[in-house]
């Protein structure tokens, strides 16, 4: 959940201008390297690996990693109580946690919920709790210009992106599918881009030769793994076509809606409410994702495109 972290992280910032940012995580993130571009300017330090866990034993000893500095404010985002305990050891001037219903917190909550809700909405209604001030609408990333520009055809209401792949193969519905599919949108007048990530690249050919262009790619390689490359470009795009995988987060998080197809994950999970409509095939009699037929597909998608 890294880009739900991103927003939150920013709108902290605006909250507290001259702060100094720690994050601190039990493993390691990617918001210092994959992700860190959208956050380099906001947070200043990070503690991976920090001996926080849910035992006993991280309760009772010492711990090493986080010395030799009082906090003026320590928030906790998550809600296991010993890691809770753990982390509230450290020395500090006000502590949050939504754990056990706010015992440990000196901060109490006035009727936010904080249990069953989008893991974004959560993190901000921390804010809102700590400026004392509801923020109503969780805002897009701020995302820094990239040098880079890609010469995109016509109209942004004209474009569409498809990603075709997605972390597991489970998850991806047919190549061959969404080609279909980017065939019918250019016999409209649509100007269709494929987003094919280094796991895709054995696809690069099959889309050059049915000329469709791909604006990651430069004679045979990426252009870039920068984030805000691919977001920038994300920008120029009406609207993405997908499975569920990382290039959809970081075009709802760009502020682009998508139209993602599900079988094996669960949608309400996996998408950010506002941004992101889903095709459940479960719930269209389907057991698999690949027998999801493009015909139904197609009809789903032009009330997708009325939107």
């Amino acid at each position: 959940d890294g880009l739900q972290k991103i927003t939150f992280l920013q709108e902290l910032k605006r909250i507290y201008p001259n702060s100094i940012i720690y994050y601190t995580t039990t493993q390691t993130t990617t918001l210092k390297n994959k992700l860190n571009p959208l956050i380099k300017n906001i947070v200043n330090k990070f503690i991976e690996n920090n001996d926080i866990d849910s035992s006993f034993l991280s309760l009772l000893r010492k711990n090493y990693k986080i010395t030799g500095i009082k906090f003026d404010l320590i928030i906790d985002l998550q809600k296991v109580v010993l890691r809770t305990l753990s982390l509230k050891k450290i020395p500090h001037k006000s502590f949050f946690s939504a754990s056990a219903n706010f015992l440990f917190s000196d901060f109490k909550n006035y009727n936010l919920k904080f249990k069953n809700i989008y893991i974004e909405q959560f993190y901000f209604n921390i804010l809102s709790i700590i400026q004392d001030k509801v923020i109503d609408t969780i805002p897009s990333i701020e995302i820094p210009n990239n040098n880079f520009h890609f010469k995109f055809k016509g109209e942004k209401e004209k474009n569409i992106a498809i990603a075709p792949g997605a972390g597991n193969t489970i998850r991806q519905w047919k190549f061959n599918n969404y080609l279909e599919i980017a065939k019918k949108l250019r016999d409209r007048k649509f100007n269709v881009y494929f987003f094919l990530g280094p796991d895709e690249k054995e696809l690069l050919e099959i889309c050059l030769q049915n000329k469709f262009e791909c604006p990651e790619w430069e004679n045979g390689k990426l252009i870039s793994k920068d984030i805000t490359f691919i977001m920038n470009l994300a920008k120029k795009m009406h609207c993405l076509l997908c499975n569920d995988g990382g290039t959809a987060w970081m075009f709802e998080f760009a502020g682009i809606k998508s139209l993602k197809i599900f079988g094996v994950t669960d949608e309400r999970k996996f998408s950010r409410p506002g941004f992101s409509q889903s095709i459940q095939v479960k719930d269209y009699g389907f057991k698999n994702l690949n027998d999801f037929p493009v015909t139904k597909y197609q009809e789903i998608l032009d009330d997708f495109l009325k939107d």
